[in-house]
């Protein structure tokens, strides 16, 4: 949603930033994967004037991150996250788990992951893809090819 281009950098950190890189984008992201999907429930969420928030909206359509849909006899319209929008979930709770730790207010609402059936606590690990083992975070390479 950033006005900036990344296309040249041939990073898929780069050319995600380009979608989604603005101060508005996670956080109506963050919205719409809680359940909210009208245009004044974001606004009233956000606190964002009506111009930027339509402007963003607008582009995160085009970007195929939400989906807009009627609502049902009214001439306004709803916002549903995608496949695309849900598969950040995990980017946005990466954020979440470095925030608990790093951010300045620590007396500020809490996310906590949890099991939904058992409750058990629950957090994002880098584990192998044959073997599901855990691996730590400072035994992971990063390669770029």
């Amino acid at each position: 949603m950033t006005r900036r281009s990344y296309d040249k950098h041939n990073c898929p950190i780069a050319q995600t930033l380009g979608a989604v890189g603005d101060q508005w984008t996670l956080l109506i992201v963050r919205d719409a994967l809680r359940g909210l999907g009208r245009f004044e429930d974001f606004q009233d969420s956000l606190g964002i004037s009506r111009n930027l928030l339509s402007s963003r909206l607008k582009q995160m359509v085009e970007e195929g991150l939400l989906e807009r849909t009627p609502i049902d006899g009214s001439r306004r319209h709803a916002y549903r996250p995608t496949k695309k929008c849900k598969d950040l979930r995990k980017v946005l709770l990466s954020l979440a788990e470095w925030g608990e730790v790093w951010r300045r207010d620590p007396d500020g609402p809490r996310i906590f992951l949890h099991d939904r059936n058992s409750e058990a606590s629950v957090s994002l690990e880098f584990c192998r893809q044959d073997t599901g083992q855990i691996i730590e975070n400072k035994a992971v390479v990063t390669k770029f090819r």
